[in-house]
């Protein structure tokens, strides 16, 4: 028995755009090319201290939905973790570091609403069906404290959405 080509794992682990982990994922990779931080043939790095790099800056992609896989129907209340880390781990020079005091790593932090209710797969799939916030995290650290989550309208209250096109000009416009 031969095994079949991997893009059949791709499609079998990760192609429910809607669940939460896989939505998290694709978040990261639409703002990954929002920036031109994706280089052509690298993947992810799980657990790396920030999402993407970008210019010399660390970002943090956090997203949530509308709709969840479980409760198609029912709408559910947006909420993204932002809570300061005891720890951090560095992929590039396979480092830690403790934080004798908690923090955010990142240096901008972007927030990903994907706005379609009852979401699909494809809907998931288009930048235009998601409303965007990009924060620097010193802003995040002065409003917020030590605050471990987010929701829309805090989010609303500190910062401007803006649309995926958008992303990149407002991350150099704050840093």
């Amino acid at each position: 028995m031969n095994l079949p080509p991997v893009d059949g794992f791709h499609a079998w682990a990760a192609g429910d755009l809607v669940e939460n982990r896989n939505r998290g994922l694709f978040a990261e990779w639409l703002v990954g090319h929002a920036l031109g931080a994706i280089e052509p043939g690298t993947h992810r790095l799980e657990w790396d201290a920030v999402d993407l790099h970008y210019r010399g800056l660390g970002v943090e992609v956090k997203s949530s939905g509308r709709t969840q896989t479980w409760a198609p129907e029912n709408e559910s209340t947006p909420r993204f973790g932002i809570a300061p880390q005891k720890q951090s781990w560095y992929a590039a020079t396979d480092s830690w570091e403790v934080h004798d005091q908690p923090r955010r790593t990142a240096d901008v932090y972007v927030f990903c609403l994907h706005e379609t209710r009852r979401a699909t797969t494809d809907d998931v799939a288009d930048p235009a069906q998601w409303s965007f916030w990009v924060i620097p995290t010193s802003r995040l650290n002065a409003e917020l404290g030590d605050q471990r989550s987010i929701g829309e309208a805090g989010l609303d209250r500190l910062v401007d959405r803006c649309s995926w096109p958008e992303i990149k000009w407002q991350i150099e416009r704050i840093t």
